[in-house]
């Protein structure tokens, strides 16, 4: 009777737990629904405009390392797309879109100089990525008394994909090869991340402003 008992027990709690974890899945599925405007043509949207007010080429600052940098100069901003499925999900009054951002390429370029025995030498430095991959994430409260508009809560770069390093007159910097690709390839990316972070930011929430979303 006993073992009866706990199979009947065990049966319901089971078949419980299942319609109430279908019923999370479900309202999870509705919660997407707050949203009428497809978050894939919006973000197109507003990274087709952002592109536009984005400086292709960017000047990158100066930087003294085993070299010094100058004349920094960034290509490719103009070419930023959505990479992927756009997530949405909803909280009560809250909408939080999620998605990803890319570029086809990155290209970068230093002049390097060094003095050395009375004489100063100088070379280029390249640097291309053919894919890199940043984060945003979208925040909207919604109000029915008035139009709100989307807000950027994060915009952060991931990661550059596929990086190659050329450098003109290596051989005069007395390095290995492998340890100045190394040393060259991390300094380009933290100064690209940080000297886009402002512009793209900027760019993005402008035109959130200016595109409505329902």
């Amino acid at each position: 009777i006993f073992s009866i008992l706990a199979v009947i027990f065990c049966c319901g709690e089971c078949g419980f737990i299942s319609r109430l974890f279908g019923e999370n899945d479900s309202e999870k599925e509705r919660d997407t629904s707050c949203v009428k405007t497809d978050v894939n043509e919006y973000l197109d949207r507003v990274l087709e405009k952002a592109r536009k007010e984005l400086p292709d080429p960017m000047r990158l600052p100066p930087r003294s390392t085993i070299v010094e940098l100058n004349d920094g100069v960034l290509w490719g901003l103009s070419n930023i797309t959505r990479l992927g499925e756009t997530e949405v999900s909803c909280d009560g009054n809250t909408i939080t879109i999620k998605g990803k951002i890319t570029t086809d390429e990155l290209k970068g370029r230093y002049t390097w100089s060094k003095e050395k025995r009375h004489s100063n030498k100088e070379g280029n430095v390249v640097f291309i990525s053919h894919d890199f991959e940043a984060d945003i994430e979208v925040l909207i409260k919604k109000n029915t008394t008035e139009v709100t508009h989307p807000r950027l809560q994060r915009f952060e770069i991931k990661k550059f994909k596929d990086v190659k390093i050329e450098i003109s007159g290596a051989s005069y910097l007395g390095w290995a090869l492998g340890e100045l690709t190394t040393k060259f390839s991390g300094i380009f990316q933290r100064t690209i991340a940080k000297t886009i972070q402002d512009p793209v930011t900027e760019a993005l929430e402008r035109e959130m402003r200016e595109i409505n979303i329902e």
